[in-house]
């Protein structure tokens, strides 16, 4: 049939079909516009995650470093005592805040003195405690940073906060002791004053 014929037809394609091009669509420029600030957004969250995430797992590494070097030096604090009528003032004369110092002889955890410590560029607390033969440090970090339980070259970290500090115990005694730790320090820790 004629092409002019198919044309006079009602109902009838009137134009020659294309075969084997499907029909392209473009995209808008606002469309790709916006993929881009979508991607943006998605990329900047995950490296802020990854970012947050990995300065987690640096302040971690500081503590369990401190606690190491203490381990490796003649003894493991700058100040040596059991009486935390000792130790407190020590701290507080050396950095702008000192944590509480609780005797957990009774509970199986000895002080046995402090130390200061450095993580990133800041000074900060480490009691040191002794349960049987293992040493515990126990340092405190200004309240809102945080570190997850975890084991680092072979010791095992303990973090808590309270309404003052953020706390970051470090021993190489088994995880269900620290936490034991955890609960002795903070029933032996009285209410901090409001002040």
């Amino acid at each position: 049939m004629p092409r002019a014929a198919l044309a006079d037809r009602p109902g009838q394609v009137s134009r020659p079909v294309q075969a084997g091009r499907p029909r392209q669509r473009g995209w808008s420029f606002q469309a790709l516009a916006a993929a881009a600030v979508f991607g943006a957004v998605i990329s900047s969250s995950v490296m802020l995650t990854m970012e947050r995430y990995d300065r987690h797992g640096d302040v971690a590494r500081e503590v369990v470093a401190g606690h190491i070097r203490s381990l490796l030096a003649p003894q493991p604090f700058d100040v040596a005592s059991s009486d935390r009528h000792t130790v407190k003032p020590w701290f507080t004369s050396r950095l702008p805040e000192s944590p509480q110092v609780p005797d957990l002889a009774a509970q199986g955890f000895v002080l046995v003195g402090g130390r200061v410590d450095v993580v990133g560029h800041d000074p900060v607390a480490t009691i040191v405690y002794k349960h049987a033969a293992h040493t515990v440090s126990l340092t405190t970090l200004p309240v809102g940073q945080s570190v997850s339980d975890q084991a680092i070259a072979g010791y095992n970290v303990r973090s808590w906060s309270d309404a003052e500090f953020t706390y970051i115990a470090v021993s190489d005694i088994p995880p269900e002791d620290l936490a034991s730790f955890e609960r002795a320090f903070s029933e032996g820790s009285p209410a901090p004053e409001i002040k």
